[in-house]
């Protein structure tokens, strides 16, 4: 049989409600929805493609709402702070989301070239 998209309760470990995967079948779950979906049984030789959309009302809340999942698992803060760091930078740059996403993605760079530094430095270290 093909896969199974699961729809949880509060609690992750109660599965509210499964949907089987057909052909032409589309499944929508709100973002705040917990829910999974599960590979195809490994007798289904077809190809089996799975793709995710993100809508938001504005570019502003998206551009938040991004900002807030990429804080939430890369930094060791709580959700409530840094909700409101990005609803301070929103506001210091006017909520213009086109400052804020120039912002968002300038702190990425500066995080990539900072891992890659720390790279260098303890493959340097690690030769001594």
């Amino acid at each position: 049989s093909s896969g199974i998209n699961a729809e949880y309760g509060e609690d992750v470990s109660e599965i509210v409600t499964l949907v089987q995967n057909r052909f032409g079948r589309v499944a929508l779950f709100h973002c705040e929805i917990k829910h999974a979906a599960r590979p195809p049984h490994s007798s289904l030789s077809l190809a089996r493609y799975t793709f995710v959309v993100k809508v938001a009302r504005s570019k502003l809340s998206a551009v938040q709402r991004e900002m807030l999942t990429v804080v939430a698992h890369t930094q060791d803060t709580e959700e409530s702070e840094a909700e409101q760091w990005i609803a301070d930078e929103s506001e210091r740059l006017g909520n213009d989301p086109d400052k804020l996403e120039a912002l968002f993605i300038s702190l990425i760079e500066t995080a990539d070239q900072m891992r890659h530094s720390d790279l260098e430095n303890s493959l340097l270290n690690a030769g001594k």
